[in-house]
């Protein structure tokens, strides 16, 4: 989560302590000051509980964008602290946005302010709007109708808490999104100065956001371009492999769940069966104690943190890759235009070919004099150029834009390779920590009994 930016990236543990914004490991994150008015506590999670996630890096030179792009580590974010604010007309969660900066734009080095959802939903339509030819990050989705009956617990707080935090990570590495006005105001206003500076303009950048997606979504079906076919083929099927792994993973954990249940109930039998059987009592009892252990093991490496570490980041890398193909639509639409454009101006260079060829007079009273026709082929001639300047116009913005997708999906690509691999290593590290921990106690065990 991201999917922070395209989230599975470098250990943000070990970020945060080098940029200095983790200051007490014992402190809850999501503890709140009861002394604010319609805030109400949430339950406490440590930070050595909480999932991490990663901040990405960028890299500083690769092969597969043609512009060289001076990348952007000059800012770290973080996003924790949840707190639940009742009010009379609606209840919300606002999350505490830490800012370190070290950029003359930013007069301070540190920020802390508080944002809600919905703001996070503000700052990702107009950068998609000042931004259409970019691939802007994903957010993490809105709850679902049965989600929304459980949006405030632990489990869906945290796992939202660490994809925004994604997301922001995302923009502010990305070496053009993070320059945006409204990521800067985002995470330096105070309530007031926010709420004042979301009221300008956002109705126009959200039409023409809007309007955009709409074009792209239109065309979004044609084969316009063959060199941008195998993107998609790519894109397609790689979104459907993770959803798949997803549901895969998802059935895998329920199972997981069912076994640690069973797994308490046969330690526990284990242990009452050894109170009936003195000759084997203590055998027994290490092996019940032994079966819980390895069952709490279970809980805490395979299914604690599914949610957040597994389930949660490949649902964000789908929503990410219709991030990608969103803005490829949007490249088809100028290629759409462009093309249009290029056959009305062949279409009118034909239509004077045939005027100035056509020397049989027509048999009516319509027919046209030599001189209307020299009126209309000179007609024809004024209109010609114009469309010409039109078709070289909509060629500019094509390979413009073009170029521009080119560079991030080059960097896109990039980061998804380490993201991914990222990912599926701490999946990995889980399992063999699971693992040892059963083979250990269980050669435990042996040991022990071999030696009575």
């Amino acid at each position: 989560m991201i999917i922070g930016s395209s989230v599975m990236m470098s250990d943000l543990s070990k970020s945060r302590e080098l940029n200095g914004m983790m200051t007490d490991q014992s402190s809850a994150v999501l503890e709140v000051s009861v002394e604010e008015k319609g805030i109400t506590p949430m339950p406490q999670i440590l930070l050595n509980d909480t999932p991490t996630v990663n901040l990405v890096s960028f890299p500083m030179n690769t092969n597969d964008f043609h512009l060289k792009l001076n990348f952007r580590h000059d800012i770290q974010v973080r996003v924790e602290n949840p707190q639940k604010i009742v009010e009379p007309l609606e209840t919300y969660i606002t999350y505490r946005v830490s800012t370190k900066a070290d950029r003359i734009d930013y007069p301070h080095k540190e920020y802390v302010i508080r944002r809600r959802y919905n703001d996070f939903i503000w700052l990702r339509q107009n950068i998609a709007a000042e931004y259409p030819d970019r691939i802007v990050p994903p957010l993490p989705a809105k709850h679902t109708i049965l989600g929304q009956l459980d949006r405030y617990s632990k489990e869906f707080v945290t796992c939202r808490m660490l994809l925004l935090e994604r997301f922001l990570s995302r923009l502010v590495a990305h070496p053009i999104l993070t320059e945006d006005k409204h990521l800067r105001v985002f995470l330096t206003a105070n309530a007031t100065e926010f709420a004042s500076y979301k009221k300008r303009g956002t109705g126009l950048l959200r039409r023409m956001s809007n309007s955009l997606n709409t074009i792209s979504v239109s065309y979004n079906s044609r084969q316009i371009d063959f060199e941008f076919d195998p993107i998609r083929n790519h894109l397609q099927g790689l979104s459907e492999k993770l959803a798949m792994l997803e549901k895969v993973a998802q059935r895998i954990h329920k199972e997981r769940k069912e076994l640690c249940v069973e797994s308490h109930q046969l330690g526990a039998a284990f242990i009452e069966w050894s109170s009936n059987e003195q000759s084997v009592s203590a055998a027994l009892s290490r092996i019940g104690h032994t079966i819980t252990a390895n069952s709490s093991a279970l809980r805490h490496n395979l299914i604690s943190n599914f949610i957040s570490d597994w389930a949660q980041p490949l649902k964000d890398y789908v929503s990410y890759i219709e991030c990608v193909r969103e803005t490829l639509g949007k490249r088809d639409a100028l290629q759409i235009q462009y093309e249009q454009s290029l056959i009305d101006l062949e279409k009118k260079k034909a239509d004077k070919d045939k005027v100035a060829n056509n020397d049989k007079p027509i048999m009516s009273f319509w027919s046209k004099t030599e001189t209307d026709k020299e009126e209309k082929i000179e007609r024809m001639s004024q209109v010609i150029p114009k469309l010409v300047s039109v078709v070289e116009a909509n060629q500019e913005r094509l390979d413009v834009c073009s170029n521009v997708f080119r560079q991030e999906f080059g960097l896109w690509k990039y980061q998804k390779k380490s993201d991914l691999k990222n990912m599926l290593t701490a999946l990995a590290e889980s399992h063999i920590q699971y693992y040892q921990n059963c083979v250990t106690s269980w050669d435990l065990v042996f040991k022990r009994m071999a030696s009575e």
